[in-house]
């Protein structure tokens, strides 16, 4: 039988590392910092009972980029492990090593977000296209197209058959 994940067994696993708190549903979240996301990830996958990392969301909240890890288990309970990240100098550990498919999400959060990865094996582009601009990331709120910018795509359309 699977121990429940609830919300005094998280705060007791990861304690020292953050906060936690139920959120609706059979959820909890657990707020850390870009310092403590390893060691609480590393402490969620071996003492919670979870075998399943769902995936990486990204909010920009307008002032700060949150990365949520959501993870569950045979206990049927949503963990998020989140942090807060500065707008500026968006940084946090990569967590490919621990979390394969992590790799995958964090360049995916990268191109959107901007949000560089420290140690990540290859930070590549993976949504935007190569001719996307250099610094320029579509989901965050402050960004807006720059007007002459080429985004990928056809740069100049050749008239079609006919003229047009």
């Amino acid at each position: 039988m699977t121990a429940p994940a609830d919300l005094a067994r998280v705060a007791s696993v990861l304690e020292g590392l953050g906060t936690a708190e139920a959120v609706p549903g059979p959820r909890i979240r657990f707020t850390t910092t870009a310092g403590n996301l390893r060691e609480a990830v590393r402490r969620a996958l071996s003492g919670l009972d979870l075998d399943h990392f769902i995936q990486i969301g990204s909010v920009d909240t307008g002032k700060a980029i949150e990365l949520h890890y959501h993870f569950t288990g045979p206990h049927r309970a949503v963990v998020t492990v989140a942090v807060a990240l500065p707008r500026e100098g968006t940084r946090a550990p990569s967590l490919a090593d621990l979390l394969p498919p992590a790799g995958l999400l964090e360049r995916q959060v990268h191109d959107l977000m901007g949000v560089e990865f420290d140690g990540h094996p290859a930070l590549d582009r993976f949504i935007l296209n190569e001719d996307w601009p250099a610094g320029e990331h579509p989901l965050r709120k402050d960004w807006k197209p720059r007007e002459g910018a080429f985004y990928g795509g056809v740069r100049d359309a050749a008239p079609g058959p006919g003229g047009g």
